[in-house]
């Protein structure tokens, strides 16, 4: 197999990372060092070739890892294939069916094209993270100050949010925030499912087709959205909270105590969920 591509480099604090039109895994560590190196392991002729036209530049505080637009319009057909197989479908078939069929043949055609090709970027902490891939998982671990990732398909893990803002995207993936939310988090998926461990900020979460779960939602506000799934909330204790529920097709089940106010909660919780 071909041998990793190594690029390194020395930081004087957080920097700003931009990734572009890249098609494979992207793996994302900030850590507690000055050290900023990016590794590209290609697994295949192909990949190696995608390696050696790939841009990486460091300067006044600004990491940037580019693969060539040529690969963007080559992804970008994908998705077109995808929209049309989803309008045209199977005749006399459901949209569900039409949606499955779709998801399928995008998935089957992203397997192949994100299995060429890996990156791990090493940060300091409290850098800026901008990642937008055409194909593959990402993954997101250590301590960002802002984070913003756009896949198209593939899905998306993070430790935690970042401690300013933190926004999350895919076209078709799932996505998990494994630590608590603290700050703004948005987050929207179009098929699959959401999956946060503790909320205590600012969260929007949405997905046209999938499952929404929120394992301790804490404080201030939670608004959660799927066009069809379930979606589950579980309030941490001691939280006082305000619910605004609808559903066009299906049931709504509360297991919260009712009272006539906040009274002596410790926090309080806002909670839209359609």
């Amino acid at each position: 197999a071909p041998a990793p591509t190594i690029h390194e480099f020395t930081a004087d604090g957080p920097i700003d990372l931009n990734i572009q039109n890249l098609r494979g895994d992207i793996t994302v560590r900030a850590e507690h060092t000055t050290a900023v190196a990016v590794t590209l392991t290609p697994r295949g002729r192909a990949a190696q070739e995608l390696v050696e036209r790939m841009s990486v530049r460091f300067g006044n505080g600004r990491l940037t890892v580019d693969a060539p637009a040529a690969e963007a319009g080559h992804i970008s057909g994908g998705f077109e294939d995808f929209i049309r197989g989803f309008a045209d479908g199977r005749a006399g078939s459901s949209w569900s069916d039409r949606l499955a069929d779709s998801v399928r043949n995008l998935v089957r055609g992203a397997e192949g094209l994100a299995s060429e090709l890996s990156l791990e970027v090493v940060v300091p902490a409290g850098s800026r993270a901008v990642v937008s891939a055409g194909i593959g998982d990402v993954r997101v671990s250590g301590t960002l100050a802002r984070l913003e990732v756009k896949s198209g398909t593939g899905d998306v893990r993070i430790e935690r949010s970042a401690e300013d803002s933190t926004r999350l995207t895919t076209g078709t993936g799932d996505i998990t925030a494994d630590g608590a939310a603290t700050g703004d988090l948005r987050v929207h998926t179009g098929t699959g499912d959401v999956t946060l461990q503790r909320t205590d900020g600012e969260v929007e979460v949405s997905t046209g087709v999938g499952d929404i779960a929120v394992a301790a939602a804490r404080s201030r506000r939670l608004s959660a959205r799927t066009g069809l799934g379930d979606i589950e909330v579980r309030v941490a204790a001691g939280t006082a909270t305000r619910l605004d529920l609808a559903t066009g097709f299906g049931d709504r089940d509360v297991q919260l105590t009712p009272t006539d106010g906040a009274g002596g909660a410790e926090r309080t919780l806002e909670i839209e969920a359609k």
